[in-house]
């Protein structure tokens, strides 16, 4: 799924927000 989401992201040109998506999920995981 990640792998998926990350391919969209790309094709999308929206790496910035799958970026942003990756920080918060690290961050509530380091919580």
């Amino acid at each position: 799924a990640e792998v998926l989401e990350l391919d969209m992201a790309l094709k999308d040109g929206k790496v910035e927000a799958y970026r942003a998506k990756v920080k918060v999920s690290f961050k509530y995981e380091g919580e």
